[in-house]
């Protein structure tokens, strides 16, 4: 046994628990590789920034009425039976 050990250039007494240890072993010693499993990115979720000017404007009754599609959603949502069509 211990020629063969040579030949590999391991100890002869190289139990489980230190070949298991070898999967760590890629890991910088100050990483932990529960570190590893939460990767921040870019904060989602505060994209709506209510202003009442471009609400208005953008989805109000005015701007509805003055084009074709505007119109056809101010019919939709009446034959829905809305009681708002536009802000």
């Amino acid at each position: 046994i211990s020629i063969l050990s040579d030949a590999l250039g391991q100890p002869p007494s190289t139990s489980l628990s230190f070949r298991s240890a070898g999967i760590f072993q890629s890991i910088p010693r100050h990483l932990s590789p529960w570190s590893l499993q939460q990767i921040r990115t870019k904060a989602r979720g505060n994209e709506y920034q209510p202003k009442n000017l471009k609400r208005k404007r953008t989805h109000g009754w005015i701007k509805r009425i003055r084009t074709p599609s505007g119109i056809e959603v101010i019919l939709r949502r009446m034959l829905k039976g809305r009681k708002s069509l536009s802000h």
